[in-house]
């Protein structure tokens, strides 16, 4: 048995169970009830059900790939009929635990589009995008209506690797990529214009024109240097997603439109959205190198720094063990996803190996979003750090990934 484990997941997986749980207590062990405790029994619940998962057969998930897909859809459709948390309705709350359909549902998405994407060999025509379309785009849909936009957008990069993973061609591939690329880049600029100036229909036509004058020179160079006319496919889908992002700027409230904008300019609201990511950046620089040391730090302790626990744990860690701990700390993470996507490329089969790619993005996406949430270089979405963040959602859904990667292993 010693010799089937998986030491480099094993070590990874600890140390960041151990950083984790020494951030929480850190940042929460004056209060009147401290999360540690919470979190050491959410921990020994998670390392049951990795260890059960580990055991499972891959071809029994395959075949069940469609109940847990509409199960999970079941949950995020009955989380919005209850009472909202913050403006949110995100979580199912029983008997004091807090249970979030949305993080499960990530887990969820990955086996259904595994279990479709194995066994299509002609992923490279338009027609066969609009089922893995349909399966990426409803759970994200319900998340949206909680709103949980944060969770929502992690969906995206799964969705784009896994499809990259079927082989497809490169224009279908290029037209999405584009359609959301320009979409999300479109949404930040016309929120900032309307969180600025108000969108009035002259300054509307006004920046659509520019936006559509500047793409077409773009695409009719791209055009006449690669002598490829697919190239237009790209021109129509930055101009739907153009015009689609405008759409959306109409639908967001005020405050996920502050939440959206403020990391482009903090001082925009240094009080309210803008405050966390202003508190952050002076924990993470007041670390240093060394850091300030542990239970010591002054920006957590001094309750300068909100969300410390959830989605700014990474400010805490760095700002008590500076740069050297936040370097341990990606260490342990670069670790456990080279691994797992070492594992999927060993897969002998393409569920495994479409699978574990997806756990190991799903894992590297909420990393690299948190932190670039807590850096001050991605709107603040309220994605939690994978197994470090409190939160029994998404540490039991992280190390059920975990349990899934063993499982390949196990299978190879």
């Amino acid at each position: 048995m010693v010799k089937r484990v998986d030491w480099i997941l094993a070590v990874s997986l600890c140390g960041l169970l151990i950083i984790g749980s020494l951030s929480i207590y850190s940042a929460s062990y004056n209060w009147t009830t401290p999360l540690w405790k919470k979190q050491v029994i959410w921990i020994v619940s998670g390392l049951f059900g990795m260890i059960a998962l580990s055991l499972i057969n891959l071809h029994t998930l395959k075949r069940n790939s469609l109940f847990i897909y509409i199960s999970s859809l079941l949950l995020l459709i009955a989380v919005l009929f209850m009472p909202p948390i913050r403006n949110v309705s995100s979580w199912f709350t029983i008997g004091g635990i807090s249970i979030q359909p949305s993080e499960l549902a990530k887990l969820a998405v990955i086996i259904m589009l595994a279990s479709y994407l194995c066994d299509k060999d002609e992923a490279n025509v338009w027609h066969s995008l609009i089922l893995p379309g349909i399966i990426y785009g409803i759970p994200t849909f319900l998340i949206i209506c909680q709103p949980d936009v944060g969770t929502s957008l992690s969906f995206i990069s799964i969705f784009f690797v896994m499809l990259y993973l079927t082989e497809i061609k490169k224009i279908p591939f290029l037209f999405l990529l584009v359609l959301i690329g320009t979409g999300g880049i479109g949404l930040l600029f016309f929120s900032l214009l309307k969180f600025e100036y108000g969108l009035s229909l002259s300054l509307v036509l006004l920046s659509l024109g520019s936006i559509i004058t500047f793409l077409f020179i773009i695409f009719t160079s791209l055009a006449y240097f690669t002598r490829n006319k697919k190239v237009w496919f790209l021109f129509i889908a930055s101009i739907l997603s153009v015009f689609l992002s405008l759409s959306c700027s109409f639908i967001l409230k005020p405050y996920q439109e502050k939440r959206l904008i403020v990391f482009l300019k903090p001082s925009i609201d240094p009080l309210d959205a803008g405050y966390n990511i202003i508190q952050s950046k002076i924990a993470i620089g007041g670390g240093g190198l060394k850091g300030m040391g542990f239970l010591k730090g002054t920006q957590s302790h001094l309750g300068f720094l909100p969300e410390r626990t959830t989605d700014f744990i990474f400010s805490v860690w760095a700002e008590e063990f500076g740069f050297i701990g936040s370097m341990i700390l990606l260490f342990f993470y670069g670790l456990l996803v080279f691994r797992g996507l070492e594992i999927a490329e060993n897969a002998g089969d393409r569920f495994s190996r479409l699978l574990g790619a997806g756990i190991s993005t799903m894992i590297a996406v909420s990393l690299f979003v948190n932190i670039g949430i807590t850096l001050g270089i991605l709107p603040a979405t309220g994605i939690p750090l994978p197994f470090v963040s409190y939160g029994g959602s998404s540490l039991l859904t992280n190390m059920a990934g975990v349990g899934l990667l063993l499982a390949i292993k196990k299978r190879n």
